[in-house]
């Protein structure tokens, strides 16, 4: 997922000299072919997320479309303040790209965590949110940021390092992956490789359910909205808090617009992780293994 954002960034960057980037003192094996082939519009500005931002909207009013890396929890919740209003407030043509979102940098412990930053970005009117599952997401969801005239959230997990998608993809709906009549799973990110597993053990069980992968959370597509009525029993998968991120948003569309499905939500618990390991470690602890899943699945289903 890393290189196809490396990748992407550097087409535009080749494609529009009004491009620029701007890391947190990050990046590291990651931007010295961007650093040495665009020396001028690249900057390191340190462990300063907060002015870091105010700097992005200086460059943005300046004409310039500025694409800020930085790590999720803190491009989130550090700077939140300078995001609403110097960015989200102004409307400026910014797009954010929160690297190691949810437990990828599963080393550091809570203070590194990105489990609330769709939470927190879902909250600013007309910012776009992108949380891809694998590279062809990632590449599709960077050259739609660039389209867009406006402040975009892309969001990066080390859990969608792969390729999973064997051909282009509508990065703007619904990704259909399998069919079923059983019931709906949707999946946001990077955990659609054990939604892929969990659909096909199930199978197994003559259980069919209809997987989607959904990398764009805002706004929400009128494809998915359509795809959810024609479901009584719904699912969704995330590597994010069970509060305000893309489970949130599907019930969200039920309530609003009279829907009998039944939803049930596979995301992280609302409490506080106090042990470290392994990323799948930490979503097994969590509730979020393969067996738990299909355990509860099966309750609702059989």
């Amino acid at each position: 997922m890393k290189q196809a954002f490396i990748d992407s960034l550097i087409e535009l960057m080749e494609k529009d000299n009004k491009v620029i980037v701007i890391t947190a003192d990050m990046g590291f094996s990651v931007f010295e072919d961007i650093q040495k082939r665009f020396p001028k519009r690249f900057f390191n500005t340190g462990i300063t997320e907060q002015a870091s931002i105010s700097f992005v909207a200086g460059l943005a009013l300046s004409g310039y479309k500025v694409y800020f890396y930085a790590q999720a929890p803190f491009i989130s919740m550090r700077c939140l303040e300078q995001v609403r209003l110097d960015i989200a407030y102004n409307f400026l043509d910014v797009k954010l790209i929160g690297s190691n979102s949810g437990f990828s940098l599963n080393q550091y412990g809570v203070s590194h965590f990105g489990l609330e930053d769709i939470a927190i970005m879902m909250t600013l009117p007309k910012m776009t949110i992108f949380n891809p599952a694998d590279s062809m997401e990632m590449t599709k969801s960077m050259v739609e940021s660039y389209r867009i005239k406006g402040p975009v959230y892309i969001r990066m997990t080390k859990t969608g390092n792969q390729t999973i998608h064997k051909k282009s993809v509508d990065i703007n709906n619904p990704i259909l992956m399998d069919e079923g009549d059983n019931g709906l799973l949707l999946v946001s990110g990077g955990l659609l490789k054990r939604a892929k597993e969990i659909v096909a053990s199930l199978k197994k069980d003559n259980i069919d359910l209809t997987l989607y992968s959904c990398p764009l959370i805002k706004p929400v597509s009128q494809e998915l909205l359509v795809t959810l009525k024609k479901y009584s029993n719904v699912f969704t998968l995330e590597e994010h808090s069970i509060i305000g991120g893309f489970g949130s948003t599907i019930a969200n569309l039920i309530v609003d617009n009279n829907l009998s499905s039944q939803l049930t939500k596979f995301a992280l618990p609302d409490k506080y992780l106090h042990v470290a390991g392994t990323m799948n470690y930490l979503l097994d602890k969590s509730g979020l293994s393969i067996k738990e899943i299909i355990k509860t699945i099966k309750k609702k289903l059989v």
